[in-house]
């Protein structure tokens, strides 16, 4: 998940240093923050996110619902604040790109 994130922040915010902590910072504590950064309506946080980690959980669970439920939205969201926690403590590791 957060390579994808990674890999839109670079297309939207260009290639720089510390890109990963910048986009840490705004996701936490609530990952509304990514709409102000990436400036683009929540379209970033959804697409690269939050959608991400409920098709991780559909495909963990082998879950063939059509409709996510409220339990699933609630792992879901659980998910994606572990996920920018762990990208705030390993941004050096994300902006490994740099050096390519």
């Amino acid at each position: 998940m957060n390579d994808f994130l990674m890999d839109y922040a670079a297309v939207k915010l260009g290639r720089q240093p510390h890109l990963a902590q910048q986009v840490a910072q705004a996701g936490q504590p609530d990952l509304t923050g990514l709409d102000k950064l990436f400036k683009d309506n929540g379209v970033g946080r959804r697409t690269k996110y939050e959608e991400l980690a409920t098709g991780f959980l559909w495909d963990e669970e082998d879950v063939n619902a059509v409709k996510e439920t409220d339990a699933m939205k609630q792992q879901s969201a659980a998910l994606t604040q572990e996920a920018i926690v762990y990208l705030g403590a390993h941004a050096q590791d994300f902006d490994r790109w740099e050096e390519a």
